[in-house]
């Protein structure tokens, strides 16, 4: 397939070296990723403290574990922000469209970047878990595919419904709001799951809610309502590169 060819090592590495040009002509970009990451490890070394004071203070125990799907989430929402700015500039400067005449094509260099927002949203995602939920392995590999998946939506979601780099910028405020969605499964009743429709509700559903045995249709759901949307983002952001 024409798209599959953007894997041939010379063309990847040569995309990777240009996009990593773009991300250091804008240090604020990879700056964000770094401060995201800095939220794990600042609740990784201060849980004690924090589910002590919160004890204390709020009557609240474990208070820390509610902070995991938020700092979970917000690394691959960050990756996701960053490579979702390059697609609009690429596709605002016409670089995209340009692609179309080239070898691997428009949609061979989506695949090339929704593989790069996949693998470093499925990294982080594991470093992360690994200080923060070490005592469900488990689930790891599980939650790392799904928050790498969000790290692609938020890429797409950009590219979807951005008009351009300004209204990009105002829309990732609204889409880190999906970092706190996965709070609603703290809640007992099952009317929590109308928070289905919306993907990062499963990562939460998972954390909270995984040990009662419902693990597998849980991850089996999450998996499709993940899979259906990603589909859904990708069409409306090819039609709107053009």
């Amino acid at each position: 397939m024409r798209a599959l060819s953007v894997f041939q090592p010379g063309r990847f590495w040569a995309l990777l070296r240009s996009d990593a040009m773009s991300v250091t002509r804008e240090p604020v970009l990879l700056i964000n990723f770094f401060v995201a990451l800095l939220l794990p490890i600042a609740i990784w070394g201060a849980r004690s403290t924090i589910d002590d004071y919160a004890t204390q203070t709020f009557n609240i125990a474990n208070f820390s574990q509610y902070l995991l799907p938020f700092a979970l989430i917000l690394p691959a929402l960050i990756i996701g922000w960053v490579t979702g700015m390059l697609l609009l500039e690429d596709r605002d400067d016409g670089p995209l469209l340009a692609l179309e005449v080239t070898l691997i094509g428009k949609g061979g260099f989506l695949l090339y970047r929704t593989s790069i927002i996949f693998v470093l949203g499925f990294l982080s995602s594991l470093f992360v878990l690994a200080m923060l939920l070490p005592d469900r392995p488990g689930v790891h590999l599980l939650l790392a595919i799904l928050t790498a998946q969000e790290a692609v939506m938020t890429s797409f979601i950009l590219v979807a419904l951005a008009g351009n780099k300004v209204e990009g910028l105002a829309l990732s405020k609204v889409v880190n709001l999906l970092a706190l969605v996965p709070l609603l499964a703290i809640i007992a009743s099952p009317l929590r799951l109308l928070g289905g429709i919306i993907p990062s509700f499963w990562i939460g559903e998972i954390i909270f809610q995984g040990e009662t045995g419902t693990l597998l249709p849980v991850g089996v759901l999450a998996l499709i309502v993940h899979a259906g949307a990603l589909l859904l983002l990708y069409r409306q952001a090819t039609r709107r590169i053009g």
